[in-house]
């Protein structure tokens, strides 16, 4: 049986539980389209000539082998198949989500006469696109469908400022940059914990998601006065707090698919983490400050707070669980403010004006 987004469905067994549609789904979002067409390429030309001219020439091209299989390698339990078919749809979902943003882009700024740049998002949303048809190719080998075209008409679209979505994106392509090569060192390292030929091209896959950083830290620096003042602070923070915030519950909603590869949660949140901050410290003009700081162990906190919340939710509903629920929340977010306080480090990109 073949399902489509928001029925996500086992071609056997019918809509698994883990596989519903208010899980998977992503946003998908838009942005000032006539401000993005009126970016200033004058100070970083030679920059983006050169990261054109490397998306062009497609590295990649023949490393994603549309014909080699992507069956799993081994058989899993109940629970370890719900895990990898999970981290499978979310991903391929989180992929074709890039790529609708970055092919809307590039129409549009094709549109609003800015060739080279609609011709820069036309190349990335080709990655996006092969990243997610990889995807879809392994979950077609676990027995899953997703019509993955319809899935652009059937979400609402949410609209952010330029700048947050430079920022966001940033660091969406570099913790994603972190996540797969730590992955693929573990696996290299650790070969019998690999459960399928897919994670063979996550080292090529996250060289595509540093590029991408690469090229979104140049559309920054085209915006100096997004690094400027309290508005660079500002942006600085909040990003990397609600991006590593972000990270840290999924990777605590997902804990059985990394226990499934012999990697620690938590270490592994962690390192991705602390590698992501260190990059940032190129683009943003104010990272935090791990080693001064107790940023990781609020970490803990939140995460062992959030599990409480979840647990809380499966009881029967009555006073006691509301109050208990309430005093959890409350507690939430106070962790939440306090980690979002923590100290920050000035990098000094501020004040490199169209360097």
């Amino acid at each position: 049986m073949t399902a489509t987004l928001p029925q996500v469905a086992s071609a056997a067994a019918g809509p698994a539980p883990h596989l519903r549609e208010d899980l998977l789904t992503p946003r998908f979002y838009t942005t000032e389209i006539a401000k993005a067409a009126s970016t200033d390429l004058a100070g970083q030309r030679a920059e983006f000539e050169a990261m054109l001219a490397e998306m062009e020439a497609d590295y990649n091209r023949d490393h994603f082998d549309r014909k080699v299989p992507l069956d799993r390698l081994r058989a899993l339990s109940a629970q370890e198949k719900e895990a990898y078919e999970s981290y499978l749809v979310r991903s391929c979902v989180s992929e074709f989500s890039g790529f609708l943003l970055f092919k809307e882009l590039s129409r549009r700024l094709f549109k609003a006469s800015r060739p080279e740049l609609g011709r820069l998002f036309q190349l990335m949303a080709r990655d996006e696109a092969r990243h997610a048809g990889f995807l879809n190719r392994a979950l077609v080998a676990e027995g899953i469908e997703i019509d993955l075209p319809s899935l652009s008409g059937k979400r609402p679209i949410t609209w952010f400022p330029l700048s947050w979505v430079l920022y966001s994106v940033f660091l969406s392509e570099k913790i994603g940059y972190w996540r797969y090569i730590l992955i693929d060192r573990h696996l290299k390292a650790h070969p019998q914990n690999s459960v399928a030929p897919l994670f063979d091209f996550f080292e090529p896959w996250c060289q595509d998601e540093n590029r991408h950083g690469d090229i979104f830290n140049m559309l920054i620096r085209c915006w100096p006065d997004l690094r400027q003042g309290l508005r660079g602070r500002l942006l600085s923070r909040f990003f990397l707090w609600s991006v590593f915030l972000t990270h840290s519950l999924t990777v605590c909603e997902r804990d059985s698919f990394y226990t499934l590869l012999g990697i620690d949660p938590a270490r592994f949140d962690e390192e991705v983490m602390r590698q992501t901050n260190r990059t940032a410290r190129r683009a943003f003009p104010y990272v935090f400050s791990f080693e001064s700081s107790h940023y990781v162990e609020l970490r803990d906190k939140l995460v062992d707070t959030f599990r409480q919340i979840q647990a809380l939710s499966a009881q029967p509903a009555g006073a006691t669980r509301l109050l208990q629920s309430l005093g959890l929340k409350l507690r939430f977010g106070a962790l939440l403010l306090r980690q979002f306080c923590q100290p920050m480090l000035a990098t000094g990109v501020q004040f490199e004006v169209n360097a």
